[in-house]
């Protein structure tokens, strides 16, 4: 009989851990002819698997390696290759299962009508985890308190309304430390990403995503109870950061989309707060008719048009930009020209743009996206322009929908940062003009 069910464990130099993960993989309460375990080894040295591709195990078991160090996500699409089960459930070789997590992560897919997603829980451990472990005890919820919470997971409501916080952007927290979906997802989302090498972060997140735009909002699902916990470790975090942001530049340019922007270094939490909160404002922008270029194109078109400017606006097909131009407009369809960006992350080149110019939509960013918008803009031309309107849209907003008002308490907070700003005055338009040092 095939199993229903397979686990993908990539490993590179780690079968000390990979020994308590097998060894809480025979622990679990699922059948073990339900399931098979497939272990890639990413390229390094074999010998010290002997002991554990040798042994005996309740479940199929296969090991294979990679004739190099490719990274993670080559490793996992080998195992994906490999697989048997028309389930997978990825889990990493420093993550030691709860005895419930495949009898959970299987019955949630049998639950479903069509093809989910089930991200689960991941306790971060500490010594008196990694004792337990090592003395053989089984790893069971009884043993995690507070302090070795999910960082993923630190919200009000966790458990009892995962759909609230999943909401908009679950793939943020589908990390391939335990989650599971059908094998064909994987495929027909086309598999792991190997220009991630063999950094370390976002393969995982990238597949995610791709898989999200497929399936949508509803396949994802959380499990409290599928839980694992992650053995303690020695890491050198400063070379980790580093992958982390050659990676997450990656990330950002494979996608180049509002959503991919907004990763970053803040719990999962945030960022998917974050991806609602500029969806809705970006929405009601549209709606209410914030930001819109032709009414402000009689006082910027003579200096701006047929220049090579960045424009956030909405309507920028209204009035006649140049072939220079380069837009964020959410009002239309997406394309190479038009990125649906909010401008605190860019894939144009530093002086790319003379000016970049923000109509009304800046406005209604948070401190960190205004600050972002600012640094990078600055990057990329020589001038940043923010243009804010007095008229009746902006007050037509949503009241949960903050916006910034007070143009003359602003124009002091700009210039103690950037004492060159100027401000302009065009009747019921005013202009920020913001220049480099």
């Amino acid at each position: 009989m095939s199993p229903r069910l397979s686990v993908l464990i990539p490993t590179f130099g780690d079968a000390h851990t990979l020994a308590l993960t097998l060894a809480a993989l025979r622990r679990q309460t699922l059948d073990p002819a339900l399931f098979e375990v497939v272990v890639v080894n990413d390229g390094s040295d074999p010998a010290p698997y002997a002991e554990l591709t040798g042994a005996v195990y309740p479940f199929a078991f296969r090991f294979d390696s990679l004739p190099e160090n490719r990274g993670r996500a080559a490793a996992r699409n080998r195992a994906v290759a490999l697989a048997a089960g028309e389930l997978l459930c990825f889990l990493d070789s420093d993550v030691l299962a709860e005895p419930r997590l495949l009898e959970r992560h299987l019955a949630f897919h049998d639950r479903r009508d069509g093809p989910a997603v089930l991200i689960g829980k991941r306790y971060e451990g500490d010594w008196a985890v990694l004792a337990a472990a090592l003395e053989g005890a089984p790893l069971t919820h009884e043993l995690a308190g507070p302090r070795h919470e999910d960082f993923r997971f630190r919200v009000p409501g966790r458990d009892e309304s995962p759909q609230e916080w999943l909401a908009g952007a679950p793939w943020v927290f589908a990390l391939t430390n335990n989650v599971s979906l059908p094998r064909q997802a994987v495929l027909d989302a086309g598999g792991f990403d190997e220009a991630y090498g063999t950094r370390w972060g976002f393969e995982d997140t990238d597949l995610a995503l791709r898989v999200h735009r497929v399936l949508g909002d509803a396949a994802f699902g959380y499990d409290p109870l599928a839980a694992g916990f992650h053995v303690p470790a020695v890491r050198d975090l400063a070379n980790l950061q580093q992958d982390y942001g050659v990676n997450l530049e990656l990330f950002r340019d494979r996608h180049r989309c509002l959503d991919a922007e907004l990763v970053d270094l803040p719990a999962p939490t945030e960022v998917t707060r974050k991806i609602r909160h500029y969806r809705q404002a970006l929405a009601a922008c549209a709606e209410h008719g914030v930001g819109r270029l032709a009414e402000v194109w009689p006082v910027l078109g003579a200096e701006f048009g047929g220049r090579a400017v960045l424009w956030q606006a909405f309507g920028t097909d209204e009035v006649p930009l140049g072939e220079r131009a380069v837009t964020h407009d959410h009002g239309r369809p997406r394309s190479d020209s038009n990125l649906h960006l909010l401008g605190t992350w860019s894939p144009y080149p530093d002086g790319a743009f003379e000016a970049v110019v923000s109509v009304d939509v800046w406005r209604l960013y948070e401190q960190r996206e205004l600050s972002r918008l600012l640094r990078v803009g600055l990057r990329q031309a020589g001038e940043v322009v923010l243009v804010y309107t007095h008229g009746p849209a902006v007050k037509a907003l949503p009241a949960d929908l903050p916006v910034l008002t007070g143009p003359e308490f602003f124009a002091s907070l700009l210039r103690r940062r950037y004492p060159q700003t100027r401000t302009e005055h065009f009747g019921e338009i005013t202009l920020f003009r913001i220049t480099a040092a």
